[in-house]
């Protein structure tokens, strides 16, 4: 019986260092067996988001050409379809917020989309308020596309549907943008809709599996696995609590902190760039 256990705990620790070597192996040199997305995209230091709404009306074609003259890397939007199925950019399919008007981006035809509000608040900073301009109209993706060739562009298909993101894909390849276009959805299914109907297209992670990346990562699994993404975004929590403090409780804003210091991990990173992952 002694023989027996010496030699079970023999086979455990030889498949433990195993482990450990191939582990750390795969960890350092992940395209070994893996594929790498280097090749895919340029790299990005300044994004705009919603094309800078920060400084002009959100997803407006002043704001993309004024991010483009100040040189920012990407410009990241957000996608909705019209009843007659014109690809438009917008953060919400229902315009209430952003128009002032009551209706469904995708319940009314292209021609009929009232303009944005003219001043209106930016969403996610509920004070700032954006004005003093005169193109007011919905941007069409196929115009943006036209007009600013050269710029990465960061799509999310947001609701997700199939015409939608046909669509979409369409126009990349009619505008020749597999190098510099990124899509994808929050959402895993919509996420692998957009992996089907054009896998060629760079795709940023779902919620699902950023939180799956970090696991495997603490874990100490994630050389042993494929990522078919090849963007990693992630919010950051602390910003977040910072800028909504009259909101999170004194408790939240120190969980948001040590949530950004478990997300802001060095280390997986430079895994992430070692598989060309953004």
């Amino acid at each position: 019986f002694e023989v027996l256990m010496e030699l079970v705990w023999l086979i455990i620790i030889a498949i433990a260092i195993t482990y450990l070597i191939v582990s750390s192996v795969l960890f350092v040199f992940p395209t070994l067996i893996h594929q790498n997305h280097e090749s895919k995209i340029g790299s990005v230091k300044i994004s705009a988001h919603r094309g800078g709404a920060g400084e002009y009306i959100e997803n407006t074609m002043p704001a993309f050409n004024h991010a483009a003259q100040l040189g920012v890397d990407m410009l990241e939007i957000d996608v909705q379809e019209t009843k007659d199925s014109v690809i438009v950019i917008s953060h919400d399919n229902d315009m209430y917020r952003a128009t002032g008007k009551k209706g469904l981006i995708s319940e009314t035809l292209y021609n009929d989309l009232p303009p944005y509000s003219n001043p209106l608040f930016l969403q996610f900073d509920r004070v700032q308020c954006i004005s003093g301009q005169s193109d007011l109209s919905f941007v069409k993706l196929d115009d943006l596309f036209e007009l600013h060739k050269d710029i990465i562009i960061h799509i999310d298909t947001k609701d997700g549907k199939p015409s939608l993101v046909n669509g979409v894909s369409d126009l990349v390849l009619k505008h020749d943008r597999l190098k510099n276009t990124v899509w994808g959805n929050m959402t895993e299914a919509k996420n692998d809709l957009c992996y089907s109907i054009n896998p060629d297209v760079t795709m940023f992670m779902s919620v699902r599996k950023v939180i799956i990346t970090y696991l495997m990562f603490y874990l100490g699994i994630i050389g042993f696995f494929p990522i078919k993404e090849a963007v990693f975004d992630i919010p950051m929590p602390s910003t977040i609590a910072d800028q909504f403090s009259d909101v999170f409780s004194r408790g939240q804003k120190v969980l948001a902190h040590i949530a950004q210091f478990v997300m802001m991990n060095r280390l997986l990173f430079w895994h992430l760039r070692r598989r060309g992952i953004k």
